[in-house]
């Protein structure tokens, strides 16, 4: 696995880091625009003219990353019409993709460690606003996100300091690139854990007073998170084995994380659309603004009244509908 030409891994790194970003870019241009509908659509049902929306975390973070993950994939293109065209007539690209100090090389590097960054500070955020926004459960991957911004400075500037045929495995970079791994992979596998924690904890209480199912919200998570571990884990494996590979790993390591950070912006924000949406239906068929209702028997009103008792000093019941709140009202401002 470690005699794969290096010529050859860029080349495909191209390919499949096109095709990972064209995936990431119609999620994210996705959840923008939901996130900008949900917003609108809550001004709308409260009649308020105050407009928020472009000072949310979630919604920077999400234009952050389609910035920096767009110019990381807009340089991997143009490196390969310098190391085929531009670089000595096109005639000896494995040189120029052996010299890990060109400057768009340095500047790629830079917009990999900006999106690795965002993606794992926007989970932190998610963390922070699951736990009710809980200062003490963020300390660990506070202090992983930090050491994880240090590292990529480091990584930035070796590259800058690279002379040609040096070691890229062995060479001062490297213990940045393993210390990289390992801070991103605390970042993420600690955050998803507390979070998948609380949501099943919540989903046990809210389960035996009758309330919603949030599997489907705790599989969201999960499934995001092995994505962007797995392919940690993946970089993580074939640098350590000192294979060329890792330069595809690496390359498409900022699209992986994207993904992994727009599938849960998308899929809770269809899903609160499609919400939405049947609410206006139902709306309009009672207002009668709907000229074709799908209702064939006249609606009435009906009135249900609901009494429940509660024992104030019953403290397990209390807290039970303090934590249904915390949780639903956590997961909806997350997006």
């Amino acid at each position: 696995m470690s005699n794969v030409p290096l010529v050859s891994v860029n080349l495909a790194t191209v390919c499949i880091e096109s095709f990972t970003y064209g995936v990431f870019f119609v999620l994210s241009i996705s959840s923008i625009w939901l996130l900008k509908h949900r917003h609108d659509h809550i001004n709308k049902a409260t009649k308020s003219a105050v407009s928020t929306i472009y000072t949310s975390p979630m919604f920077l973070g999400a234009v952050a990353l389609l910035t920096t993950i767009s110019a990381h994939w807009f340089l991997t293109c143009t490196r390969l019409f310098q190391a085929f065209v531009h670089f000595d007539n096109g005639t000896d690209p494995l040189l120029f993709y052996a010299d890990l100090r060109q400057l768009t090389e340095v500047v790629k590097t830079g917009f990999l460690m900006a999106s690795l960054v965002i993606g794992d500070a926007m989970v932190i955020y998610r963390l922070w606003t699951i736990w009710n926004h809980n200062l003490y459960v963020i300390i660990f991957p506070a202090c992983t996100l930090v050491g994880l911004t240090v590292c990529g400075v480091g990584i930035t500037y070796q590259f800058t300091q690279y002379t040609i045929g040096e070691d890229v495995f062995i060479s001062a970079a490297g213990r940045w690139i393993t210390s990289d791994c390992v801070f991103t992979l605390c970042t993420n596998v600690y955050s998803s854990v507390m979070i998948a924690w609380r949501v099943w904890n919540s989903h046990r209480s809210v389960k035996s007073y009758g309330g919603g199912n949030l599997m489907k919200v705790l599989a969201t998570f999960v499934e995001s998170a092995a994505l962007y571990t797995s392919w940690t884990i993946f970089f993580f494996a074939s640098y350590q084995s000192h294979s060329n590979l890792q330069f595809t790993a690496v390359d498409v390591w900022p699209s992986m994380s994207g993904i992994a950070f727009m599938l849960i912006n998308t899929r809770v924000g269809l899903g609160w659309a499609q919400t939405a949406s049947t609410f206006s239906g139902i709306s309009s068929i009672a207002s009668g603004n709907n000229p074709r209702p799908e209702q064939p028997y006249p609606m009435r009103p009906l009135a249900v009244n609901i009494t429940r008792e509660v024992n104030k000093n019953d403290d397990r019941d209390n807290s039970i509908e303090l934590d249904k709140h915390v949780t639903r009202q956590g997961y909806i401002d997350m997006i």
